[in-house]
């Protein structure tokens, strides 16, 4: 028989995992023992195995150490049937007991399972992150979608009423004054309805310790009737209730409004004509 072939056949493989029936491990076990060559290589490969078997260092399943007793504690009754004593040789035999490659092939199992599991739970938790962002996002437009429909609508049903009804325009402007000589503000008022409603076409903004505040100068005096809101320039903002006005003014208050107006921080008035 030729040796090498021999060798390269797998045999010696197979016997180290224990995938050999007993007459093929009966047939390795004197091959070993009549040749040099193959005692060599099966040393040299169940070294190898053994090297493995430390570098992964992940302990066998109990299924797995089961498999392994059992047929370490099957090949030790054979040798003490087939030789009362041991011998010298004999006791490297038992070194090339399969259990070690059941040891082996459950650690690269072990570790081949531990990484799959850590790549797909990275992969999931970073689809399921990008998923939440999704839908965080979809909230945010969703709710500006909602925002800017109702502006909408309420900016064409007080189009519509203004449209329809008897309002008199009162320009006001800051050219006479200090405090924003830049700023006009459009008053529409109609007073059998003593509906009013303001556009803003300039107007700078404040801080936010400040507000402007719309008045209605009438027989009794100034009265507040309304925040202006400088953020939206030509929108029309519904103030409150006003009978009657000879004037509209707007001053800067300190946040919320004032119950009289500050007269040295005047930024636009308008005559009623």
């Amino acid at each position: 028989m030729n040796i090498q072939e021999y060798i390269e056949s797998g045999k010696l493989e197979l016997f180290l995992l224990g995938e050999l029936n007993e007459r093929e491990r009966e047939e390795v076990i004197a091959m070993s023992k009549a040749h040099p060559e193959i005692k060599q290589e099966l040393d040299s490969l169940e070294e190898a195995m053994f090297s493995l078997d430390e570098l992964t260092g992940v302990e066998p399943s109990i299924q797995t150490k089961e498999k392994i007793f059992a047929t370490l504690e099957e090949d030790l009754q054979e040798k003490k049937i087939s030789t009362p004593t041991a011998a010298p040789k004999e006791t490297k035999t038992v070194k090339m007991t399969p259990w070690k490659p059941f040891a082996v092939a459950a650690s690269l199992v072990a570790v081949l399972a531990s990484a799959a599991a850590i790549y797909f739970a990275g992969k999931f938790y970073e689809t399921d992150q990008k998923f939440v962002a999704l839908q965080q996002e979809q909230a945010v437009l969703a709710d500006n979608l909602n925002q800017v429909k109702q502006e909408f609508e309420q900016t064409d049903s007080r189009l519509d009423r203004l449209v329809a009804g008897d309002f008199r325009r009162i320009e006001m402007v800051g050219e006479s004054f200090d405090m924003q000589k830049d700023a006009k503000v459009d008053v529409f008022w109609d007073q059998s309805q003593q509906e009013v409603f303001i556009a803003v076409n300039r107007l700078n903004s404040l801080s936010a310790s400040f507000d402007y505040q719309l008045w209605a100068i009438g027989p009794d005096g100034p009265v507040g009737i309304g925040i202006v809101d400088p953020s939206q320039p030509f929108s029309l903002q519904q103030m409150n209730a006003v009978a009657e006005a000879g004037a509209f003014a707007i001053t800067i208050e300190p946040k919320g409004g004032s119950e009289s107006p500050t007269l040295e921080k005047l930024v636009v008035l308008g005559e009623v004509a």
